[in-house]
């Protein structure tokens, strides 16, 4: 699986929205390679927002996020 391409800005705390992401959802039963790919999706996201907390996406944006990569 390739990393998404985006713009970033900051990557200040992308791979602990990566680890944390990807934690939860293997928490709830998805498969690693589902997980991973959700996780990518958040960290993706989050470089391209300035800080750390502020700019982990809500479950909704990584969801919207894959859709409109598909």
């Amino acid at each position: 699986m390739d990393a998404f391409r985006v713009a970033a800005v900051d990557t200040t705390a992308a791979g602990d929205t990566y680890n944390g992401v990807l934690a939860c959802c293997m928490a709830e039963g998805q498969g690693l390679v589902e997980a991973a790919r959700e996780a990518s999706a958040a960290a993706a996201i989050s470089v391209t927002r300035m800080g750390a907390q502020t700019a982990a996406p809500t479950r909704m944006e990584v969801k919207e996020f894959l859709v409109n990569r598909e």
